[in-house]
């Protein structure tokens, strides 16, 4: 599906890195505190990015949302983030942004299936006007053996950009994100995931005489911990 993308026009060679990624995410329902919120749900999300092998801080990233539950398999989102990245021997940037996004979990015979689907106004420091982004995630994952703890994880992420914003970042696909690895439960209200994530990233530049797609490969140990209160 990524060479459907890559093959749109000249491109340069891939950069690549190995990164680390650090997730904690924590979705609470609030019925505990009050049985008249039953169907009302809290998001809250850290993470810590780290380029450069590792060595060196990349991002650092806040989510916060409030959801609804429609059923026990549906909910709606709402909320917000502030993304802050720290480029080499430049000052820190910013980003603001608000996000709905449509959650969808099923358990079938083969496995666990969750589908989710983000829409973001990105708010971001120098950059006009505001950018909208679309990302359909899609993630299974299967115990190892019966009522296993350890389970083996799959995720796809695609994310498609749904405006121009300037400088120069074009409407359409703007990157992908591909994970596998594994999930251990230590209990239904917590697991840890750990595993291998491949992040294709493509900006577009468009010029009189040509278009250029310039891509980056990212290598990624990916460390996550999920909190279900």
């Amino acid at each position: 599906m990524l060479g459907i993308f890559a093959t749109a026009g000249p491109a340069a060679a891939v950069d690549e890195d190995f990164r680390i990624w650090e997730n904690v995410t924590t979705i609470a329902k609030l019925g505990s505190i009050d049985p008249s919120l039953e169907k009302w749900r809290l998001w809250l999300e850290s993470q810590g990015r780290f380029r450069n092998d590792g060595a060196t801080a990349d991002q650092a990233l806040g989510r916060a949302g409030v959801g609804y539950a429609l059923s026990d398999k549906a909910s709606l989102w709402l909320g917000y983030a502030h993304i802050a990245t720290f480029p080499q021997d430049a000052k820190t940037q910013h980003e603001n942004r608000i996000w709905q996004q449509v959650l969808l979990t099923d358990k079938a015979a083969f496995g666990d299936l969750t589908s989710r689907t983000r829409l973001e106004q990105r708010f971001i420091q120098n950059v006009n006007p505001v950018e909208w982004r679309l990302r359909q995630f899609v993630r299974f994952s299967h115990p190892l053996w019966e009522n296993a703890p350890l389970s083996a994880v799959l995720w796809d992420e695609v994310f498609v950009r749904l405006n121009s914003t300037t400088p120069a970042t074009r409407f359409g696909f703007d990157q992908n994100r591909g994970f596998a690895g594994l999930g251990y439960s230590f209990s239904e209200k917590a697991r840890v995931e750990i595993g291998y994530m491949n992040q294709l990233i493509q900006s577009r530049v468009v010029s009189r005489r040509e278009q250029r797609f310039d891509h980056r490969m990212n290598h990624i140990l990916s460390v996550s911990m999920f909190l279900n209160l």
